[in-house]
């Protein structure tokens, strides 16, 4: 292995030690299975509040006798901008086999393989009143420093009434779930729970 490639071998881990050490309220990883019956997570990934993206590390096991295509989707309301890669490792010592990954979809899984998926989500602008996304015909206001969005003068009324009650809303909070579904029979064999929340002090943020 020549200078350059040990250079990126050593920062790939000095990167890695600090996520372990340090983990980012924009970022989180979820580890989980995917299983005829329906795998899981061990655990829900807790993203705080107010960041414009975030990104998910969904690491998981097939658990035999699962074989097959698989279909990954972001699924939630309001609906939000995402793509999903497929991570392999920083060097292919070639011990394992990676699936293919394309259109989303994971192809010719087999038993005991282990994938690593990494999604990356954008929130939509929210009007912070009522909670609609942004769209081409919403009203800007700024107040104090900061620009707010809404689909109507009366949400723009209601905010200016009391803007304090609502200077936070305009991003996203709530349940997601990255899903993943046997493209054959369509049903899900796996569930990465997504949680957006936190803090007032995590949401403010959001406008400095």
């Amino acid at each position: 292995m020549n200078l350059k490639k040990w250079g990126f071998f050593a920062l790939a881990v000095g990167i890695s030690m600090l996520a372990a050490i340090y983990r980012w309220g924009d970022s989180a990883h979820s580890i989980g299975q995917i299983a005829v019956s329906g795998g899981g997570a061990r655990h829900a990934a807790f993203l705080t509040t107010g960041w414009d993206r975030y990104n998910l590390i969904a690491t998981g096991t097939v658990i035999p006798p699962f074989q097959g295509d698989v279909k990954v989707v972001l699924e939630g309301k309001p609906e939000m901008d995402y793509e999903i890669f497929a991570s392999g490792p920083v060097i292919d010592l070639k011990l394992r086999r990676l699936p293919k990954f394309r259109d989303n979809t994971l192809f010719d899984l087999h038993p005991m393989d282990r994938l690593a998926l990494w999604v990356l989500m954008r929130p939509p602008v929210l009007d912070p009143v009522c909670g609609m996304s942004r769209r081409d015909h919403f009203i800007q206001h700024s107040h104090h420093g900061n620009t707010y969005h809404f689909c109507s003068q009366k949400c723009l009324q209601i905010f200016l009434s009391n803007p304090e009650e609502y200077r936070t809303r305009d991003f996203v909070t709530g349940k997601y779930t990255l899903g993943l579904y046997d493209v054959k029979s369509g049903k899900r064999v796996a569930n990465y729970p997504i949680v957006f929340g936190g803090s007032e002090q995590d949401a403010n943020k959001h406008h400095q």
